[in-house]
């Protein structure tokens, strides 16, 4: 029981010596890609989890199952995204503009 200890000790002081050194580089904004995909994760499989049990499916088909739904609630979303984006773009108002000569 001491090496687990010992070595779940080290693993995590790994891992937060990656992340510091990671928060302290120029390439920051890569951690909030990371925890989005941790939080994204554990979402799918929360979902999975839940439709392996209410529905008593098997481990591949429930994963099969909540990847599907986490594409079309994907997919939802861009559409959504879109329709607002072609609205916006249906209601910009142009401004005309007259090219000005000079006389010679």
């Amino acid at each position: 029981m001491v090496t687990a200890t010992l070595a779940t000790i080290v693993g995590f002081s790994l891992i937060a010596v990656a992340l510091a050194t990671v928060f302290f580089s120029p390439y920051r904004h890569w951690l909030g890609f990371m925890f989005a995909g941790m939080v994204f994760w554990g979402i799918l499989e929360a979902i999975r989890f839940s439709i392996q049990n209410v529905f008593d499916l098997s481990v591949a088909y429930s994963y099969l199952t909540a990847l599907s739904l986490a594409m079309m609630g994907l997919t939802a979303f861009l559409l959504r995204e879109d329709s607002r984006a072609q609205k916006a773009l249906a209601n910009r108002q142009y401004i005309e503009h007259t090219p000005v000569y000079e006389d010679e």
